[in-house]
């Protein structure tokens, strides 16, 4: 057998029709992480649905264009997990049952309490010829290594926890035994978070710092989320002092729209500043449906400056629940300043809370008109019961972007309010 080739730069193909629907590809992101980590270079992800056609050319184009393909998905028992038989068409390599790894699988399964084993999974203890297995130690599915034409296959499972645990302790320390040394240039990796600022607003402002950051072979990749811009920076190893010196020149421009390092949220980084201000919040939510105080609660810890939320949506629910004086939906509607205002110092009053947010707007489709549009969006922060700040947002897209976009800057609002002490 030829000697595999040195590995610098890795490709990852991931099979699943699920993954052009309702499903996020999560393991690119794991990947890359890991494998930046090593100072491996990932450089074509390529989505595949569970046809063997299409596994096999994509396969084919990642190993053209790299030393090392990593494959996710399509390893499960069931009929459309075709990853095994399409890289044995590739390879030719034969599929054969390996009775050792069945007596592991179903072992695998009576540890969980499971005495019946349907018999399709004894797919899953189909191997290729030639391959060396991988150990999945979280699910059922084992994995494979193959060589084929002086480079390497990594057949792992799709399920994201499986995929991270085999990446990092397996596959990653089979790379290291094969590195190409040669012009090998260790990077660091770093992320800025810039909440409420548009993405061209965000690259004008940045544009000279990027460009001493590029004469110093550094990387910069701008990432738009809603509400959020996320700066992405790659260093030399020997350049990573300059994270610092890049801190302080993003604080300088944007200000308090800077969120800092790390990968910070608006959600964590208002419950940051209400930490460190020993402040509790009571939120008063309408068209977001409680999804601020969701995203609030998904942090460890919120407890201790989360009082609740109030999720009043009809009109009904807001003169009961926080006293919003009839005259004032009567003259000015449930989506208005001044109901964001009153929800904003019911929510205070009645959550028993420190500081408040209310937000009440229009997420569609139905429900716009001229003067109040689909996306109009009123929120409000309250300090006391006299210093309240509002704000009106128009905003865009489908039903479920806008309420996620309101959330957050909602609570962007909040935690600028606080940090400002604005009257």
């Amino acid at each position: 057998m030829a000697e595999t080739k040195p590995i610098k730069d890795v490709n990852l193909v991931c099979v699943g029709s699920e993954l052009f629907y309702h499903v996020s590809n999560t393991n690119v992101h794991i990947a890359t992480r890991i494998l930046e980590m090593h100072d491996f270079s990932l450089n074509y992800n390529i989505l595949v649905p569970d046809e063997p056609g299409a596994i096999i050319k994509s396969v084919e184009f990642c190993l053209s264009n790299g030393d090392a393909v990593i494959i996710s998905g399509g390893l499960g028992p069931t009929f459309d997990d075709i990853t095994r038989e399409a890289i044995s068409e590739l390879t030719g390599k034969t599929l054969f049952f390996s009775e050792n790894l069945w007596a592991e699988i179903k072992e695998r399964f009576r540890a969980r309490g499971i005495e019946h084993i349907p018999e399709k999974n004894k797919k899953q203890a189909m191997m290729l010829e030639g391959a060396i297995k991988l150990t999945n130690t979280t699910g059922t599915a084992p994995g494979m290594m193959v060589e084929y034409k002086n480079k390497v296959l990594f057949l792992l499972p799709g399920v994201p926890k499986e995929f991270e645990e085999m990446l990092q302790f397996q596959v990653v320390p089979e790379l290291l035994k094969r590195r190409k040394q040669e012009n090998s240039k260790s990077f660091v990796r770093m992320c800025f978070g810039i909440a409420g600022e548009p993405e061209a607003v965000v690259e004008e402002k940045t544009e000279k710092l990027r460009k001493e950051i590029e004469l110093k072979g550094g990387f910069w990749t701008i990432l738009a989320l809603p509400y959020l811009i996320e700066l992405w920076l790659k260093l030399p190893l020997p350049e990573q002092d300059l994270f610092c010196d890049v801190k302080r020149k993003l604080n300088e421009i944007f200000g308090n729209s800077f969120l800092g390092t790390g990968g910070i949220s608006i959600p964590e980084s208002l419950f940051r500043v209400l930490r460190e201000k020993n402040l509790t919040c009571c939120f008063a939510e309408s068209c977001t449906g409680g999804l601020a105080g969701h995203l609030l609660t998904e942090i460890p810890g919120s407890s201790m400056i989360f009082n609740g939320s109030i999720v009043a949506y009809s009109n009904k629910l807001k003169k009961k629940l926080l006293k919003v004086p009839k005259t004032i939906l009567r003259k000015y509607g449930a989506v208005s300043e001044q109901t964001a205002i009153a929800m904003a110092k019911g929510a205070r009053k009645y959550g028993k809370s420190d500081v408040s947010l209310a937000i009440t707007g229009i997420a569609g489709p139905q429900g716009g008109s001229i003067e109040k549009p689909v996306g109009l969006v009123y929120m409000a922060v309250a300090l006391s019961n006299t210093r309240v700040v509002s704000k009106k947002l128009q905003l865009s897209g489908q039903r479920s972007i806008i309420k996620m976009r309101a959330a957050l800057a909602g609570m962007d609002l909040l935690r600028r309010t606080v940090l400002e002490g604005k009257t």
